[in-house]
This record gives structure tokens, C-alpha cells and sequence, in this order.
């Protein structure tokens, strides 16, 4: 399958290959958003050099230009950056010979009249577009918006409605990129909420007015752009718009595949840029620090392992270790190999294989820390409870459990845990009774050592009550309160021996794609609406009565041990494929993704998920405990003062220089999203034996 980030890849290169075959450019000036999209794209920055001779930042001291040369420019489009480029051009500091501008995003109208009222830029652009990359992608299969900032806390925080509008238009404009440049058409459709969702926050229905707006945007575009969507013979994409309040278990649950587990246990990866900061032993035996990227772009390792449990992942470690030394035989003795951390060490001492060395050492290092968490913290013990109450109360088996409030406080009994661990639990029996009451929590946070003394007392009964902004009431008022309502769309599996008894959870995520990929009819209405009438394909008879062979099994919502995820298939169709898209507003967990991933991987569809942010459970936690914090407490970047003013090492020599004698005309900017006519943003302006008797200890 073609993968998101080759997809975009290939944009950005044929973006600079035409500006330079036509007009011979050399210099590249970029700002921050554009860097942090070459940084997703290319694995090293030289790369770029066989397009352009040089990249700079615009804001940087070090750029020096040459005045007889023309750069391309790309860039959002910011008063910031226009004031700069327009002091590229100032008559006592002419940097460039012309400018190529190539906006990232959307030109609004304050952005438009400030770029006409500039004195330099204005006679000097050569030519100016608007380029379809307000999304990045941040793996092969998974893309996140670009700009939206805390984005729980912009959408289901009270607080900051004044923020909804701007940041449903960065959303739209996002996934309207996505279906530009994989030239897909889709038929949309979007998660609803019920009415006791909708009662608790109005922000429920932020999936409906995004596939609305959605709809309209992609709409207007085909009209406006009659080679869109280009001739293809795929089946026709499918669109999925959902939000966080769909599935609550899964920010939650403790998941044991790899990069999951990575991202939720250890502290020694950086969340921003996804750097491994770790020690390992080397030739001479002495302990040196090292850095690391765990990306798709750079690490062919990390694509083959993130998505395994950490059992199978550490196996094919280990089997890739066995692979090298039968290589070279001759560099080990065997005779002092005993152990997988042995093997590591003879790898350690291997001479001449650096990046083979570097990638094992890397992987084996942050698994044994996965592995050591889940020790010393019992989390493989207590995934069971977690299972359990995720999978409707049923075993393994596929039996009722019996005593679960009994099995929980057993749980809560184990001093290895973390209290985080047990607030994690806390919250998922809740989630499975429909709510407790206030005391109830009260007397379960006692229990695992925080009482009312503590200071993280308040932050935890915030956090419980604060489920509400998420459609879930998790604290009720009075105990015959009858429990809350919602209809889950997550799985679990029974009955199968193939899988870890710690995996049988199956997000909301990789169900409903399970679904509408086997049959779209498959996914009630009532609860996923389309956004236009259902395509007339759907209503076809022959469609219905597939129903009978294609209906979804347990079988296809899991990855079997027997057949590990890193196993190439052979029976993938040739050809164009269907693609399935599946976005989640208010951010995502590594779970959902890779329940993405393995829904492609099952069905031999091209899977791509994508969201505003991902969120590791202690980030989950506490994003929600922080919906209720007013918003000049959030510090959103989307408040801080907008910076417009240029550095003053590029104002320095303008002082004195006369305006232009002459102002060429401005092409008009040719936007995709016909941003030139959109209208700005809106100012962004249930008891049981030991369990019953607990709860009622004073």
C-alpha cells in the first residue's frame, strides 16, 4: 500500500521539483510548521539538497540569501511571515532574486489585504500557491492535524468555546488535504451521540458538524477543480469522523503491544519529538548515553515491532540477534551465550555492523524497560481485571465473572501497583457500572492510600467527575441512580487461544472499521450516520444478502500468535485497493492505531487513521481533570500574542530605503480551499459480599 508518509513525500518534492525546473531555484526558506513537516518526510535533511542548494530558516540570524538567485518560499501564511519576506526584499537588504511562495495552508482574507499592503513583496513575488500540507504524517499509516494545540481541552472544555469554530476549520481544511492528495472522493460518515450524551455537553456532536462542514468543503472543491477526484478504479473511500467520547476504555486499559507500552511506562521517551534517551554498553564494555528516533522514517525495526505484543516483539528481537551472529560465526563464542541480555552483550562487541548494532541495542533496551515496568508494577496480573470489565464482564472464557467488585478490591490490595495504575482502574470499573457515587470514590481512593489529607485527593475526584465533558457520567448524585447509559462500540474476544489473555480487548476503532469494511450495513445507522443520503451501491440486494458470508467474526478483529504481525502476506489482491479513513477529534491512543493498522493488514484494504493528537494514559488523565480549568489557566498557544513584527536583524539596513517606484500587480493566490472568498473564523474568541460491605465502612 502507498503509505501517508510517501504519499505526502512525493507532494512536497513535485511542489519544488516545478518550481525549479522552471525557474532554476536554489534556495529553500522555510519556517517552524514547514519544519516540522520535512522533518516527518525525510530522514535526513541533505535529501532535500537534490531539489534546492541550501535550507533556511526565515527567522534565522544565519541566513545570508544571494541576491541573484530566486528562493522558493513554504511557509504558513502568517503576518510574521510576510513582514519577513518582505524585508527580504527591502532595497537595502535585497536577499533573493524573486520570491516562489508556496503557503502550507489556507490564506485568509487578514492574511491576503496584509500581504497587499506590504511595500516589497508585493513587486518582487514571482508567483504565489497555496500547497495542500495542513496535515503531517507522523507514521505510515496515521496523520495529525496541523495547528490545534491541547486539542481536549479546545474542544470539550467549557471554557474555550470561543476556540470550536477556528479549530473545526483547521480539522476540515486538514482532511480535505488528505483527500487531495490521495485523490479520494469518500462517502462520509460520522459518529452520534445519544441524547443523555448530548444533555451531559453539547460537544458530542463536534463529529457531525465536522463531516457537515467536511462535506460542504469537499463538495465546493470538486466543483471548483474538474479533475478532482482523478480517474482511478478503486472502490470508493470511506470516511469515518468520530470523536474521544466514542470510546473511553481504551485512553484507559493498559495495552501490552510495544510502542503502546513504550509510550505508557517509560520516562525516558520524549513525547514531543519521540526521542529515546537510553545507555548502552559498548566495544570496550564502558556505558555510553545514546539517542535514538522511534520513527517509521528512519527505523525499519520500529515499523515491524510497534504493533506486537511485547512477548512477540522481544522473540523477534531476539530471532533477528540469532540471525546475525549465524552470519558471522566466527565473531561470537556461543559458549558464553546464555540469555537474551548475553546475546546483547555479543552484539555490543560486534565489529563493523554499527546500524545493526545500534537498532538491537535500542529495541532490546526499551523492551527490557517495558518488561521491568510490568514486573515490578504486576501489570500483566492485574490486566485481567482490565480485560474483564473492558469486555462487558465476561472471562476469558466467555463466562460471566462472578464478584467483580470483589476481584477489583483484591487488585487495589497489591502494593505494587502504581496509584495512577489503581486510579486507572478505578475509573474503568466505574465506566463498566455506569457511575458510583461521590462516596463511593471517596472510600476506593482511601483504600489505595489517598485520602482527603493528600494532595492528589482533589486532583482524582476532579478527574472522575470531570467524565461528564465526555458524554459519560461517571459520579452519580444519588445511589438509586440508575446506571448511566451508553451504547459501547469496542470488542472483545473469547474463546481463542491464539491471543494473550492480556490483548483480548478490541478498541471501538478497529471494530468499526472491522464492520464497515466487511459491509458497510454492518454499522447501524441510528449510530453512524451518512452525511448525504446512503450511496444507492449500499441499497442493492446483492449487498444485503452478502451479509450471510461476510458477516465479521472474532477471527477478524485480532492478530493471531501464530501469525505475527511482521509476517509478509502473500494473498494481497494487485491493484488498487479501497481506502478506508478514520479520524478521531479530541486525540487518539497508539491502541486505536494499531487496531487501524491490523484492520488494513486483515482485510487487504489501504487503512489510514488519523487525529489531532495522541494520548498516552497519565496525558489522557490528565487533559480530563483540566476540563474544568478556566482557559487563561490552559495557556493555549492559541492565546499567546501573536508575533507579526519581523526579527530586527532583518530590519537593521531597512530603515532608510524608500518604497517602491513601481508595484506590479499580485497573481492571485490559487487556493485549493478558496480560502480568498472563506469568511474568517470566528473569534476564537451496580454490590457484592466484600465489596458491598467496604463501601460501607465509614
Amino acid at each position: 500500500m502507498s503509505n501517508l508518509i510517501e504519499l505526502q513525500k512525493d507532494f512536497v518534492i513535485d511542489v519544488l521539483q516545478q518550481v525549479r525546473t522552471e525557474h532554476n531555484i536554489k534556495f529553500l526558506v522555510i519556517d517552524d510548521e514547514a519544519d516540522r513537516l520535512l522533518d516527518s518526510l525525510f530522514a535526513e535533511r541533505s535529501e532535500l539538497l537534490n531539489y534546492v542548494t541550501a535550507v533556511d530558516r526565515i527567522d534565522s540570524p544565519k541566513r545570508k540569501g544571494q541576491s541573484s538567485v530566486a528562493a522558493i518560499y513554504l511557509l504558513r501564511a502568517s503576518k510574521f511571515n510576510i513582514n519577513c519576506m518582505d524585508a527580504d526584499f527591502a532595497h537595502n537588504n535585497l536577499k533573493y532574486k524573486r520570491a516562489h511562495i508556496r503557503f502550507l495552508s489556507d490564506f485568509l482574507p487578514d492574511a491576503v489585504n496584509h500581504f497587499k499592503s506590504r511595500r516589497y513583496i508585493t513587486s518582487n513575488v514571482a508567483d504565489l500557491k497555496v500547497v495542500n500540507c495542513s496535515f503531517i504524517p507522523k507514521e505510515n499509516q496515521y496523520f495529525e492535524t496541523v495547528g490545534i494545540d491541547k486539542p481536549l481541552q479546545v474542544f470539550f472544555n467549557p471554557s474555550c468555546r470561543g476556540l470550536v469554530d477556528l479549530n473545526i476549520h483547521r480539522t476540515v481544511q486538514s482532511l480535505l488535504n488528505l483527500c487531495i492528495i490521495t485523490g479520494e472522493y469518500p462517502i462520509i460518515r460520522y459518529s452520534e451521540p445519544t441524547a443523555e450524551e448530548y444533555a451531559l455537553n453539547e460537544a458530542t456532536l463536534l463529529a457531525k458538524r465536522i463531516a457537515m462542514q467536511f462535506q460542504q468543503e469537499l463538495d465546493d472543491y470538486a466543483r471548483d477543480h474538474e479533475e478532482f477526484p482523478p480517474p482511478n478504479n478503486r472502490p470508493r473511500a470511506i470516511m469515518l469522523i468520530t470523536d474521544r467520547t466514542l470510546d473511553l476504555f481504551s485512553p484507559l486499559l493498559h495495552e501490552f503491544t510495544y510502542q503502546a507500552m513504550a509510550y505508557d511506562v517509560s520516562k525516558n521517551i520524549n513525547r514531543l519529538t519521540d526521542i529515546y534517551s537510553y545507555e548502552v554498553e559498548n566495544e570496550t564494555g564502558v556505558m555510553e548515553p545514546k539517542t535514538s528516533k522511534l520513527s517509521d522514517l528512519v527505523d525499519p525495526d520500529w515499523t515491524s515491532l510497534k504493533h506486537l505484543h511485547i512477548a512477540d516483539a522481544s522473540e523477534y528481537l531476539t530471532s533477528k540477534v540469532n540471525e546475525l551472529i549465524a552470519k558471522n560465526p566466527l565473531l561470537v563464542d556461543r559458549a558464553n551465550v546464555k540469555d537474551t541480555s548475553d546475546l546483547l552483550n555479543v552484539v555490543a562487541h560486534l565489529k563493523d555492523f554499527d546500524e545493526e548494532r545500534r537498532l538491537i541495542a535500542l529495541h532490546r533496551t526499551l523492551l527490557d524497560e517495558c518488561f521491568e515496568v510490568s514486573k515490578n508494577n504486576n501489570l500483566a496480573e492485574h490486566a485481567d481485571i482490565e480485560q474483564i470489565l473492558a469486555g462487558y464482564g465476561t472471562d476469558f472464557d466467555g463466562e460471566k465473572c462472578k464478584h467483580i467488585s470483589d476481584k477489583l478490591i483484591e487488585n487495589l490490595a497489591d502494593p505494587k501497583p502504581s496509584v495512577t495504575d489503581k486510579v486507572r482502574y478505578i475509573a474503568e470499573y466505574a465506566l463498566y457500572r455506569g457511575g458510583l457515587i461521590e462516596l463511593d470514590f471517596v472510600k476506593l481512593l482511601s483504600f489505595i492510600g489517598v485520602d482527603k489529607t493528600n494532595n492528589w485527593f482533589n486532583h482524582f475526584m476532579q478527574l472522575f467527575k470531570n467524565f461528564n465533558y465526555l458524554g459519560f457520567k461517571l459520579m452519580k448524585e444519588k445511589p438509586k441512580d440508575k446506571p448511566f447509559q451508553k451504547e459501547w462500540t469496542h470488542e472483545t474476544i473469547v474463546n481463542d487461544s491464539t491471543i494473550y489473555q492480556t490483548s483480548r480487548f478490541v478498541p471501538s476503532a478497529g471494530n468499526i472499521l472491522s464492520k464497515v469494511i466487511t459491509n458497510p450495513l454492518l454499522l447501524k445507522e441510528e449510530q453512524f450516520p451518512y452525511v448525504k443520503d446512503k450511496p444507492i451501491e449500499l441499497l442493492d440486494a446483492d449487498v444485503a444478502n452478502s451479509l450471510k458470508t461476510k458477516m465479521a467474526t472474532p477471527s477478524s478483529l485480532r492478530n493471531p500468535r501464530h501469525k505475527a504481525a511482521w509476517a509478509k502476506s502473500t494473498n494481497h489482491p494487485k491493484g488498487n485497493r479501497q481506502r478506508f479513513f478514520y479520524y478521531v477529534i479530541g486525540g487518539i491512543t497508539f491502541s486505536e492505531i494499531r487496531a487501524c493498522c491490523e484492520q488494513s493488514r486483515s482485510f487487504n484494504k489501504d487503512v489510514y487513521v488519523g487525529s489531532d493528537s495522541v494520548l498516552t494514559p497519565l496525558q489522557f488523565m490528565s487533559n480530563v481533570e483540566d476540563l474544568t480549568k478556566p482557559r487563561e489557566l490552559l495557556r493555549l498557544r492559541d492565546d499567546a500574542p501573536v508575533r507579526e513584527e519581523p526579527p530586527e536583524f532583518l530590519l537593521r539596513n531597512n530603515l532608510s530605503a524608500p518604497a517602491p517606484t513601481h508595484v506590479h500587480t499580485v497573481q492571485k493566490p490559487q487556493n485549493p480551499q478558496r480560502n480568498n472568498v472563506q469568511q474568517e473564523p470566528k473569534d476564537v474568541t451496580k454490590k457484592h459480599g466484600k465489596f458491598s460491605r467496604f463501601l460501607k465502612r465509614k
